[in-house]
């Protein structure tokens, strides 16, 4: 058994076979009363509430986990503006050290 489903939705009481969803928009996963609902992201920054430890485990293995990670785009908008930031703070602190010799 993969060791992040392990980690993320916890172990496999029920020992349920991991089906082949796909992208079958017709699937349904079945709510288990029993499984404590967990929240999971994407690196989109999208969020779902998984109700099963099979539909948990579908959704970790399509790269989702249990922790939210800074989105893609923003990250790098975010460290350039940081950047060009630094840079120009720069510049004027040597401009106004070396205007004042």
């Amino acid at each position: 058994m993969n060791k992040e489903i392990e980690l993320i939705c916890g172990l496999n009481k029920n020992n349920d076979i991991l089906a082949e969803v796909g992208n079958n928009p017709e699937f349904v996963f079945i709510n288990d009363p029993t499984y404590e609902s967990i929240t999971l992201f994407d690196v989109d920054g999208n969020i779902i509430n998984v109700n099963s430890w099979i539909e948990c485990a579908h959704y970790v293995n399509g790269g989702w986990s249990n922790t939210q990670v800074f989105l893609g785009g923003e990250k790098y908008l975010f460290f350039g503006v940081l950047t060009v930031f630094f840079i120009y703070v720069g510049i004027k602190y040597l401009n106004v050290k070396f205007s004042k010799k």
